[in-house]
């Protein structure tokens, strides 16, 4: 039997259904990811925007655990943005994030802290002093902890190679392709570091092409290391953008 709650949520996903009604798959803090309907929202303007891709929410719903979608009884935002949905590059980035997460997280997972550490993310993109370049690295890296798969660190001084497969630091070249050059390695070694520390600025100086190794070595890190995942559609936009 449905139950009528109240939940906070992202929108990840929003697609017509029928004339006049919407299905979201939204990510909710206390019950994971879950998909939605709602009535009416087709050729109002100020419901169709509620759901835009990355607005966070305030949810009343008829919610009952034993079913794939839920009806929507009332919405309205929880945060206003400043800049995401406004500058190109910013709504970038917050695109290439939320469609990590729809291509990692499962219909079961469930995790407070890691939609807190979303938040977080999402705010940060949204402040205006803060630069973006660094942010799609950062998120990478630091979901891959609430994924159980972050990167080993090294009990002595970092190698020379970050090998994917293995998902650890080594002083040897390996045998097979899959492993970050030195520079590479560097990079990620420092962003260890600045995220574990809660850091969001320039590691270092470096420079584009090092940034984008890392970040498509961090997406095939996550193919290594995710059955599930199969890539992404946006790292290509997002290189554009970022490297514009």
């Amino acid at each position: 039997m449905s139950s009528l709650i109240q939940i906070e949520g992202i929108v990840l996903k929003t697609n017509k259904y029928g004339e006049t009604s919407i299905i979201s798959q939204i990510l909710t803090r206390d019950h994971g990811l879950q998909s939605f309907i709602m009535g009416g929202v087709n050729g109002n303007h100020g419901k169709a925007g509620m759901f835009q891709i990355m607005n966070q929410l305030d949810i009343v719903t008829y919610f009952n655990e034993h079913k794939s979608i839920h009806r929507i009884k009332e919405a309205r935002y929880a945060k206003i943005y400043q800049t995401l949905p406004f500058e190109m590059q910013r709504t970038a980035v917050g695109v290439f994030m939320l469609e990590l997460l729809r291509k990692c997280i499962q219909d079961n997972d469930f995790d407070q802290e890691m939609y807190d550490w979303v938040v977080t993310c999402l705010d940060h993109t949204d402040d205006p002093p803060m630069k973006v370049t660094w942010i799609p690295l950062y998120f990478l890296l630091g979901l891959t902890r609430y994924l159980g798969i972050y990167p080993l660190k090294p009990h002595v001084l970092v190698g020379q190679y970050f090998d994917l497969r293995e998902g650890r630091f080594i002083d040897h070249e390996p045998y097979h392709r899959d492993a970050l050059n030195a520079a590479c390695t560097r990079l990620l070694s420092i962003l260890m570091e600045h995220h574990d520390a809660g850091v969001w600025t320039a590691p270092l100086e470096s420079s584009k092409q090092d940034r984008k190794d890392l970040l498509y070595g961090l997406l095939d890190y996550y193919k290594f290391h995710l059955g599930h995942f199969n890539g992404l559609e946006s790292p290509h936009i997002l290189e554009e953008i970022l490297t514009a």
